[in-house]
């Protein structure tokens, strides 16, 4: 092994053996990852969320904050409204936000329901594209 190589794995082997309680510090992801599965307070509650929405044929996705009762229709408005005041390319269809259906993935062939809780949905990332129009 190189030198480099050997003492990685040293660090590593180190950083195993502590943050599975036999040394004396516990790793700090462990800690971390405790403290987010740990459920809220008595009296606290999620007043927000940060939802991503990839917009279609956008490079990245849109971030939105919005209030923890929003639905699926909050969320499509306040993407296009994010979008747009960015000033992101292409532009949306002129036609607004009746003309754009939210879905899980780009790969999702079902849309959500307008009036669905985006807390509900348990995803923070979403889709949003244009309305598919029906099959005749």
């Amino acid at each position: 092994m190189r030198g480099g190589s050997a003492q990685a794995l040293a660090v590593a082997t180190a950083a195993t053996a502590m943050h599975r309680g036999r040394g004396e510090a516990e790793h700090p992801h462990c800690q971390l990852l405790e403290r987010m599965a740990a459920p809220l307070p008595a009296g606290r509650q999620l007043t927000r969320l940060l939802v991503n929405v990839t917009v279609e044929r956008s490079l990245w996705p849109v971030h939105v904050v919005l209030p923890a009762d929003a639905t699926v229709a909050d969320l499509v408005r306040a993407a296009v409204a994010a979008y747009a005041r960015e000033g992101r390319r292409p532009p949306l269809p002129a036609r607004g936000a009746g003309a754009l259906e939210l879905h899980f993935s780009k790969y999702s062939l079902e849309s959500l329901t307008p009036e669905e809780k985006v807390m509900d949905l348990g995803s923070r990332n979403f889709f949003l594209c244009a309305r598919r129009s029906a099959a005749a």
